[in-house]
C-alpha cells in the first residue's frame, strides 16, 4: 500500500512522500487528528522495511517507558529502528521531558512517530522538534464508498449513508459502528432525549445515576448529543434536509417545536462544554445530572 491510497488524507500524503522523494525524512513526526483517519496506517507505510515498535500511550505513558525507549534505542540495530507512540499527549510532565532529551540527541537508524488527537496538550518543546503532519477529517462521500465497497452495500443504502454521517469523519469509527455495538448505543441515547422532555425530574436523575461513567463512552454519547441538538436547530430552520440522524425525523420536527433557538443554541454550548470538562477529572454522572435538567427545563422555555 503506497501513501497516496490512505483515503481521504491528500495533504498528509503529499508532506510524507515529498520528505520521502527528497530523502530528508525527519528523525521525528507528530501525526495530529481524530481516531480513525489514517495515522497509524502511515506509520506502518513508513516503516514496512524497518524493524517497528509500538508504545501505548493510554491511560498515560511514564517515564519507566521512555527510560525503556532510550535504552533499546541505544543499541546497535540490523536495520532502522521506528518507534509508534500513540496518544502521546498522554506523557506524564517527567516523560515528556525525558522524552524531550532523547529528542536533542537523537540515535542514527532511529526515527519516531508520535500520534496524537489532541495537539494542544502536547509539550511545544516537543512539537517545535517534531515534524508536524495534519490528517484531516475524511470527506463523508469517501467513507460512504469505503463501506459500500467494503461489505457489498449501495453508497445510497440507508444503513450506509446514516454510518458514514455518524463516523464524523473517520474510517475508523465507520467500522466500529458497522461492526461493534454502537448502533445500539446511538438507539439508547437518542430515545433518550427524545423521552427527556416529558420526564419527571425524579426520572431525569434517575438517568444521571444509571448512566455508563466510562469516560471514552461518555465522550461519544455527548457528540451525540450534540448532533441530535444541531438536528433539532436545522429542523426549525430548514426542515428534514441534511440531518445527523435522518431516521429520526419524524421525532426530530415534533421536538423542534418545543425548544426555541436560544434554548437549543444554550444547551449545545453546554454540551461542548461538558467533553471538555469530561475530558478533564469531573466525574462524568454530575456533568450528565445538569445537562439532562438543562434539556429538560430547555423544552419547556
Amino acid at each position: 500500500m503506497a501513501l497516496a491510497e490512505i483515503l481521504g488524507q491528500p495533504l498528509a500524503a503529499a508532506i510524507l512522500e515529498k520528505s520521502l522523494a527528497r530523502g530528508q525524512m525527519a528523525h521525528a513526526y507528530l501525526f495530529y487528528g481524530d481516531e480513525g483517519v489514517g495515522k497509524e496506517t502511515a506509520v506502518r507505510i513508513l516503516a514496512a522495511e524497518s524493524e517497528l515498535r509500538v508504545v501505548e500511550g493510554s491511560p498515560t505513558i511514564k517515564i519507566e517507558q521512555i527510560r525503556m525507549i532510550k535504552q533499546q534505542s541505544s543499541f546497535a540495530q540490523t536495520g532502522p529502528l521506528v518507534w509508534l507512540i500513540r496518544d502521546a499527549d498522554n506523557m506524564t510532565v517527567q516523560a515528556a521531558n525525558a522524552f524531550l532529551k532523547i529528542l536533542e540527541e537523537p540515535n542514527p537508524g532511529v526515527r519516531f512517530f508520535l500520534t496524537t488527537t489532541s495537539l494542544h496538550r502536547m509539550l511545544p518543546t516537543i512539537v517545535s522538534r517534531c515534524q508536524v503532519v495534519p490528517f484531516r477529517a475524511v470527506p463523508e462521500e469517501t467513507i460512504r464508498r469505503f463501506l459500500a465497497a467494503k461489505y457489498g452495500q449501495d453508497p445510497d443504502s440507508p444503513k450506509v449513508r446514516l454510518l458514514a454521517r455518524m463516523a464524523r469523519g473517520s474510517i475508523g469509527r465507520a467500522l466500529q459502528y458497522w461492526d461493534g455495538p454502537a448502533l445500539e448505543r446511538r438507539q439508547k441515547v437518542l430515545d433518550t432525549l427524545v423521552r427527556i422532555p416529558d420526564a419527571s425530574y425524579p426520572e431525569i436523575l434517575g438517568l444521571s445515576l444509571q448512566w455508563d461513567e466510562e469516560r471514552t463512552q461518555v465522550q461519544e454519547d455527548l457528540q451525540l448529543m450534540l448532533g441530535w441538538y444541531r438536528d433539532l436547530a436545522a429542523v426549525k430552520t430548514l426542515g428534514t434536509a441534511d440531518l445527523y440522524n435522518p431516521d429520526y425525523a419524524d421525532e426530530l420536527s415534533k421536538l423542534s417545536k418545543r425548544y426555541s433557538y436560544q434554548a437549543l443554541f444554550q444547551i449545545m454550548r453546554e454540551i461542548s462544554e461538558m467533553q471538555a470538562a469530561v475530558a478533564g477529572n469531573v466525574r462524568p454522572r454530575f456533568v450528565l445530572n445538569r445537562l439532562f435538567l438543562s434539556m429538560k427545563k430547555g423544552a419547556h422555555s
